[in-house]
């Protein structure tokens, strides 16, 4: 009997400790289980914050563009749509308020509440013309990235894998489309600027990078199904005119186009506009995955509970699931650890905490990193204050976000772009700064380059310009000797006269008057040759009042006499001559420059009755010979530096290149060519506005 009882008691304990173990675990793992579920609801909620952020996100980009058209346009389109898209951010402000208020879950509203309370401020600076560009930009992109940062922080909140990864997608992918209406407002600079500004064109391209690697880390994060639809969605025309305008934008052409500021709005917000539906694709699957994941957590809750009484099994195989999900975290945890620059440092700026992606990209180990000041990585190249303001936000609780500049351990140097917020405890205190970067090494490596490439394309045609300047004096040189041939000529016969006269004694008083007269009006008509020479290449700093009339007889009196002794005839078509402002003596270097090439061509192909069509139109001045035309094959390249059609061997293939540059980089103006039915026909349009006519 005892024995029987003593062998229940022995089977019994281990059971009864089985079921005590199974009930304590159950209960950790239903505890688990709600909490996961409640995790998940409250998670649910902040995406569907995150939703109605992304939707203002989305308004306020399309704001700041049509802001930047009004501030630097004058088209009255700009205004009436940016008045329109203030209601409609208005309207999403209004609704994210109405959230806020209503959910207990928001922690940061009040904080976003007076973000979004200085839009009515700037708002009010852009009406009444106090706002410049520069401004606008950061006072949108401020909130903007303030929004941004609201939303990233969501995959904070998440421990389940494919959550998080769909929200760090969505996030990468709104930077990206961030930097994608950035890039819209600063073409619409570009477009409403009447003459090229470098700074505004660094700034664009800086963009187009910055986008370009934002695509790359959103597309590293998207799932296969998103990056297939991305694929497909590029293919669409609009993508393609966006590409193509770019393109013009960085190799310079883009001002010789029809494109203007309004029209490049309306095609990047339309390409934006399909963009955002990639977002709402992400946006619905994540609620849709949250959803099914509530619904799966709410079955294993109750099928917890009845496997708890029916089987110890059940306990394993929950044990095991439980065990794969914390795998799963913690493999997730590790990939962003592995790949996210990121760092923690207390209120002095000691670090406590560093990722592996932060020790790889530094060179030192984390052993190295925690406990001492982050100053550590700072190079020498960086300003103090840049420091002193980065400081001087933290301090006050504000999120800081710039370019640096860190040196590595091994005295090496790499470009982050960082984003460093205060960390609050429950009393509301600072207690600790949290640094996120993104490496952006390799666009400032192309910056510099792109510089360096300017920089020696300054230099390139400042020497074309010089050896134009030589071999338009040499032709000057040719043109004087043509002049000063019939007047020297003149001189000798009078003078050879005199002489026979004086030999034979039949000199008189009248016939030496009247040859020293006319000695003296030939030496008078040689000066003024060279008077006209050497004005001829006068620099003008300034533009003056000047027309193709004007141009043209000063031209013609350097190579009539030229044109002349070749017996080409010269047929001028006056038809409405108007003053306007512009560089004269550049012009009449290239007029000059398109006679002569036209007395060339005519010379080389040896035409019968060589004529040359001047033809005078207001703005529009064209040159017209008869010499057959330029063959097909070269018409494109016509205009390249260094590229010489003439037979002889003295052509320096600058000429055209040059007149080009002046017509289209100095007067503002299209120089373009063509073959009609009597040859090649040169055209100078110099597109003057009815505002820059002298009346």
């Amino acid at each position: 009997m005892f024995n029987k009882i003593s062998s229940q008691v022995k089977l019994l304990i281990p059971i009864f400790s089985l079921i005590i173990v199974l009930l304590f675990l159950g209960n950790l793992i239903t505890t688990s289980t709600t909490q996961k579920v409640e995790s998940l609801k409250v998670l649910k909620e902040k995406i569907i914050f995150g939703n109605i952020v992304s939707d203002l996100l989305h308004t306020l980009q399309k704001e700041r563009g049509l802001s930047i058209g009004f501030v630097s346009s004058t088209e009255s389109a700009f205004h009436s749509a940016l008045l329109k898209q203030r209601k409609k951010t208005d309207q999403h402000i209004n609704l994210l308020y109405k959230f806020i208020n209503s959910s207990p879950f928001i922690s940061n509203g009040m904080t976003m509440q007076q973000h979004l309370k200085q839009i009515k401020s700037f708002r009010e600076k852009i009406d009444s013309h106090k706002a410049n560009t520069t401004e606008v930009i950061q006072d949108y992109s401020k909130i903007n990235n303030f929004l941004l940062t609201t939303i990233a922080n969501i995959a904070k909140e998440s421990h389940i894998p494919e959550i998080t990864q769909n929200i760090l997608t969505y996030s990468n992918f709104l930077y990206f489309k961030e930097y994608a209406g950035l890039e819209r407002a600063q073409g619409v600079i570009l477009f409403s600027q009447k003459n090229f500004d470098l700074n505004s064109f660094l700034r664009f391209s800086n963009l187009m990078a910055l986008q370009k690697h934002h695509i790359d880390i959103f597309l590293q994060t998207a799932s296969p199904e998103i990056k297939s639809y991305y694929k497909t969605l590029i293919k669409i025309e609009v993508f393609h005119e966006v590409e193509m305008i770019e393109k013009k934008i960085i190799d310079r052409s883009f001002f010789r186009t029809k494109m203007d500021a309004q029209s490049w709005y309306n095609v990047t917000t339309s390409r934006l506009d399909y963009l955002d539906t990639i977002g709402k694709d992400i946006k619905s699957t994540t609620l849709e995955k949250i959803k099914m994941t509530l619904k799966e957590e709410n079955q294993l809750f109750l099928l917890i509970l009845i496997l708890l009484v029916l089987s110890v099994i059940t306990f394993i195989i929950m044990v095991i699931a439980f065990s794969r999900l914390i795998r799963k975290e913690q493999q997730l945890r590790l990939v962003m650890d592995k790949y996210i620059i990121s760092s923690i440092t207390d209120t002095k700026g000691v670090i406590t905490d560093a990722s592996e992606a932060f020790c790889t990209i530094s060179g030192y180990t984390k052993q190295e990193l925690i406990g001492h000041p982050h100053n550590m990585v700072r190079h020498p190249d960086m300003p103090k204050k840049a420091f002193k303001s980065l400081w001087k936000n933290l301090k006050q609780g504000k999120a800081w976000s710039g370019k640096i500049k860190n040196l590595k351990k091994d005295g090496g140097y790499y470009w982050v772009y960082a984003n460093i917020e205060p960390l609050f405890n429950r009393k509301g205190e600072i207690e600790s700064y949290l640094a996120i970067r993104v490496n952006i090494t390799k666009n400032e490596l192309l910056n510099l380059e792109l510089e360096k490439k300017t920089e020696q394309y300054k230099i390139q045609k400042e020497l074309m310009q010089q050896q134009q300047r030589l071999a338009q004096m040499g032709e000057m040189i040719s043109m004087i000797a043509h002049q000063w041939r019939q007047p020297l000529s003149a001189i000798t016969a009078v003078a050879a006269s005199l002489n026979l006269n004086a030999k034979l004694d039949m000199l008189d008083n009248d016939s030496v008057i009247t040859s020293s007269d006319k000695i003296k009006d030939f030496a008078l008509h040689l000066s003024n040759t060279i008077d006209d020479f050497r004005n001829f290449f006068k620099p003008n700093k300034e533009k003056i009042e000047t027309n193709y009339k004007k141009i043209l007889d000063s031209v013609l009196l350097l190579i009539e006499n030229s044109l002349s002794n070749l017996q080409i005839e010269l047929l001028l078509d006056i038809r409405n001559v108007e003053n306007f402002n512009s560089y004269e003596s550049e012009l009449k270097q290239v007029l000059l420059n398109l006679i002569k090439n036209a007395e060339d061509a005519l010379v080389d192909n040896a035409i019968s009755s060589p004529k040359i069509f001047i033809t005078i139109d207001k703005a529009t001045l064209s040159v017209n010979d008869n010499a057959g035309g330029i063959p097909e094959e070269i018409m494109d390249k016509i205009f390249d530096p260094y590229f010489s059609t003439k037979l002889k061997k003295d052509g320096t293939g600058l000429g055209l290149y040059m007149s080009k540059l002046i017509i289209e980089d100095h007067c503002g103006g299209i120089l373009s060519v063509e073959n009609n039915e009597r040859g090649a026909k040169f055209t100078i349009d110099l597109l003057i506005k009815e505002e820059e006519k002298e009346v």
